[in-house]
């Protein structure tokens, strides 16, 4: 298949492009080049800016798109009005926050569940972060013909640029006491090679539809994440201070927001989603940043 990739050199992106690539797939990534522009030599990389300079997609045809870096409405719009017909099966990878959580069941939400209400603004909020999402969604459903569309939760592993699970997993690592969130709370989370097969299977499938992304079906609570990573480590795990949910504790959710950590997977597995076991993805994850343990 010859599949157009927005964005592609950086964390989920990449894994997807990557993944398609290994799958034997004709990959073209359209994205600024600022980000790490020599990835993946056997991909066709096409310049441009999503939000000024659309004309490098002037020309070309193919039987995919998927769109990893759409925030705002108006980019998935004028998106694919610039390809018009030449976008092929469509997929946009969305987020597990369009949900509003004040009208989640306590466990076991799924893909029809009650979304924050959409927000058209023309311009990212990083405080309306998941009412965008919304409307990006909307946006796709109404100018692509085949959409699909994925939500994920927390996305880990290799290559993530922000740090958020690597945090974690450096303070383990480190053998020296720390501060957590309350250690109760629940964290479903999706490797990003996890997410990236999911993707690019649908995509050769032509699957359509919404599907949440994220794992594993029954989460664990940070207390039981941390002994993962330390055994997956093969280390001891460090005196920790159990806190509040802050914006300095990577991942803390506020507890009346850990309904969002619930999610049911079961369309998604029913689809082909499998997940790796979580101290796979420490392992993995520790091997790339090069981390040396006590």
């Amino acid at each position: 298949m010859r599949i157009l990739v927005i964005g592609g050199t950086r964390f989920v992106g990449r894994h997807i492009a990557q993944t398609a690539l290994d799958r034997g797939h004709d990959v073209t990534l359209f994205n600024r080049g600022r980000s790490d522009p020599q990835a993946l030599p056997a991909a066709t990389h096409l310049a441009g800016d999503r939000n000024s300079d659309l004309s490098a997609l002037a020309d070309g045809e193919w039987d995919a798109t998927i769109d990893v870096s759409a925030y705002v409405a108006r980019q998935v719009r004028s998106l694919l009005d610039a390809l018009g017909g030449r976008a092929g099966h469509t997929t946009f990878i969305s987020t597990i926050s369009v949900f509003d959580v004040g009208r989640l069941p306590r466990r076991g939400f799924t893909e029809e569940a009650p979304l924050l209400e959409p927000s058209w603004a023309q311009d990212y909020d990083a405080a309306k972060y998941g009412e965008l999402k919304v409307a990006c969604e909307l946006a796709v459903a109404e100018a692509a013909t085949t959409p699909l569309i994925i939500r994920p939760g927390f996305v880990i592993g290799p290559g993530d640029n922000t740090e958020r699970f690597t945090h974690w997993v450096r303070e383990v690592a480190a053998g020296k006491a720390f501060d957590a969130p309350d250690p109760d709370q629940p964290l479903q989370g999706i490797d990003a090679r996890d997410l990236a097969a999911f993707t690019v299977a649908a995509v050769e499938h032509a699957t359509t539809g919404t599907f949440d992304l994220t794992a594993p079906a029954q989460p664990p609570t940070f207390s039981q994440v941390f002994d993962t990573i330390a055994a997956a480590l093969d280390v001891g795990l460090p005196e920790i201070t159990w806190s509040k949910a802050s914006a300095a504790l990577p991942l803390s959710l506020p507890r009346e927001a850990w309904p969002m950590m619930h999610a049911d997977v079961s369309k998604a597995v029913d689809a082909g989603l499998t997940w790796r076991p979580l101290a796979q993805t420490v392992r993995d994850l520790a091997d790339h940043i090069g981390l040396r343990t006590a």
